[in-house]
């Protein structure tokens, strides 16, 4: 059940994820407009750093202070994402990291809470299936109109406050994937046989990769269901992480699948130490 009712002085760290295209509204003019979220909620704001040389997706933004002020600040976020959409009228779309252990209360018994707290903010829900990528976070992203999302934020963060994250919490960290792109360059080790050769064509510009490149990867059929992941979710995230092109080949007769992955030679070394993640944990569960 929501909280009947809430206590806006509660403390508490909100996180939300954006994608990089929109952290310029957000930030403004020499960061006048988030000079002034900040004066307006009172709340600490931090924004993550992006990096020059690989390229970040998305930015995570840290809100910290009171459920009233926190609130305020998600809120004028949530506004300004609005004002600067594309077409009148569109729904904003406001992602927040949540540990795993307390998405339960979110959701709670046989979905009622998140029913309800969908039909009483008039807000589109949907919580990740799975956790984020080395981490123990969910993503919860609610859609609907800038006022309506504040309110369902205010449920949110009340029920973070009142339900400290249990176990051993590792927050998930938007720069994560490009450690994984460095990592990937020299870990190239697969389930099943090793990827072909890497078949490029292009040129590099100094300091951008401009490099077209392919590679294949030959996954058993029993391993493939941990790439994809329910519903997809998984090689959603592989592709949105990696920012490379994946296909999987159908099923058929074969004992494996082939996966052939396109991109700059960093999105296709990013997408291979996904899909090797992915693979080596499915591995570990295996008596």
């Amino acid at each position: 059940m929501l909280p009947e009712s809430i206590e806006d002085g509660g403390i508490v760290t909100l996180r939300l994820l954006l994608p990089s295209r929109d952290i310029g509204a957000i930030i403004g003019r020499k960061g006048a407009t988030i000079n002034s979220i900040r004066e307006e909620s009172e709340a600490k704001i931090k924004i993550s750093s992006s990096d020059q040389d690989t390229g970040t997706y998305y930015r995570e933004i840290i809100l910290s202070g009171t459920i009233g002020q926190t609130v305020a600040a998600s809120y004028l976020i949530a506004s300004r994402l609005e004002e600067n959409s594309s077409e009148q009228g569109e729904d904003v779309r406001l992602e927040i990291l949540f540990p795993n252990s307390i998405t339960g209360a979110v959701i709670g018994t046989k979905g009622e809470t998140i029913k309800e707290l969908r039909t009483k903010t008039n807000t589109q829900i949907l919580i990740s299936h799975e956790v984020l990528f080395g981490s123990t976070d969910r993503s919860i992203c609610v859609s609907g109109a800038s006022t309506d999302i504040r309110e369902c934020v205010r449920y949110l963060a009340a029920i973070l406050h009142e339900n400290p994250a249990k176990g051993n919490h590792v927050p998930f960290r938007v720069n994560s994937h490009i450690q994984m792109q460095r990592a990937g360059r020299i870990i190239h080790q697969g389930a099943g046989n090793p990827p072909r050769r890497s078949m490029s064509s292009g040129a590099f510009t100094k300091g951008t990769a401009t490099q077209s490149s392919t590679d294949t990867m030959t996954v058993q059929k029993e391993l493939i269901g941990c790439v994809i992941g329910k519903n997809g979710i998984k090689i959603r995230q592989i592709r949105d992480l990696s920012q490379a092109q994946i296909r999987i080949s159908s099923p058929g007769d074969d004992p494996s699948r082939t996966i052939t992955i396109s991109g700059t030679p960093d999105a296709v070394s990013t997408a291979k130490y996904l899909i090797n993640y992915q693979i080596n944990n499915e591995l570990k569960k295996s008596p």
